[in-house]
């Protein structure tokens, strides 16, 4: 049994605050000219579709970066480097596994903007923690908690965003 204590949630929050902002950022500052260039794949659908975008990619990692930055400000990582270092790979994986959950998407025939349950939710979350895995990760119950609670905020986020107008599903 998890013992839910205040720092288990800070060290769950603290955990997913580069991914979760990385992931939004692109949504926020994103746009212009899509990744794949408008290509299809070998199956003659596209590569990851018209929402994944150069811009995108950038303004994401950057997020990732920042908040990774802001974060060694308020409680300092073991160097700048680290955290550095920490902030471009959850940011990078972040990024790169929404763009792997798009590459799914497309070859299984779901649109670009259609909902494809779990895959949707989690693709940034366990791209981030694969990414970052090398340089160490909090303990298992933080890892395990992010997993099981992203899809729910990330549901619970889109439907503020598409309440407030600034996005065309709710999902």
């Amino acid at each position: 049994m998890i013992e839910i204590t205040p720092l288990l949630i800070f060290s769950i929050i603290w955990f997913i605050l580069p991914p979760y902002i990385a992931n939004m950022a692109p949504a926020v500052w994103g746009g212009g000219p899509p990744i794949d260039g408008g290509r299809n794949f070998l199956d003659g659908k596209r590569l990851f579709g018209k929402g994944k975008t150069i811009k995108g990619a950038f303004v994401g990692i950057l997020a990732g970066i920042i908040i990774s930055l802001l974060q060694h400000i308020a409680l300092p990582f073991p160097s700048l480097g680290y955290a550095l270092l920490r902030g471009f790979l959850m940011g990078a994986g972040a990024i790169g596994g929404d763009i792997f959950g798009s590459f799914i998407k497309r070859r299984v025939n779901i649109e670009s903007g259609d909902s494809a349950p779990l895959l949707d939710q989690l693709d940034f979350m366990i791209g981030a923690i694969i990414l970052v895995s090398p340089l160490g990760l909090p303990s298992f119950e933080v890892v395990l908690i992010s997993i099981v609670i992203t899809p729910f905020v990330h549901f619970v986020s889109n439907v503020v965003w598409y309440l407030a107008g600034k996005k065309e599903v709710w999902w």
